[in-house]
């Protein structure tokens, strides 16, 4: 009967613990995570115009130069400056690549598009200190 009780205490600890653990651990992660993710409106942009070769499935010259399913663990400098080379090759219109445009207009971003993912790499430029 006691070792009965004594399991099923320690069975109720070790929950609590595990509880209070994750709790923990959550709470230490959820601001990283949010500074570090694309937004929503963003992603869905990249969705329709990029993820298709940029993406976890994507081709492999294209993963070489930006795999965006490794965003999360870019450091901040390399956010900022992958952000806008992205606003780069969509305001030059060399992204979709021609060939893709042709055969998928529906993945060309329009100008709206594009001004709200360059104001999105614009906001990842670290802060100049001082100011």
């Amino acid at each position: 009967m006691k070792s009965t009780f004594r399991f099923k205490n320690l069975f109720w600890q070790m929950t609590l613990v595990f509880i209070l653990a994750s709790i923990q651990i959550t709470s230490c992660q959820t601001p990283k995570d949010q500074a570090s993710a694309i937004p929503e409106n963003i992603n869905k942009i990249l969705k329709a115009s990029c993820l298709g070769c940029h993406g976890s499935d994507g081709r492999l010259l294209a993963l070489a130069k930006l795999n965006l399913s490794k965003w999360a663990e870019f450091t901040a400098d390399e956010k900022a400056n992958k952000a806008a080379g992205i606003c780069y090759e969509m305001t030059e219109g060399k992204m979709p690549p021609k060939s893709t445009r042709k055969s998928n207009p529906e993945m060309i971003p329009s100008a709206e598009q594009i001004k709200l993912v360059c104001n999105w790499a614009e906001s990842l430029k670290p802060k100049a200190e001082g100011k």
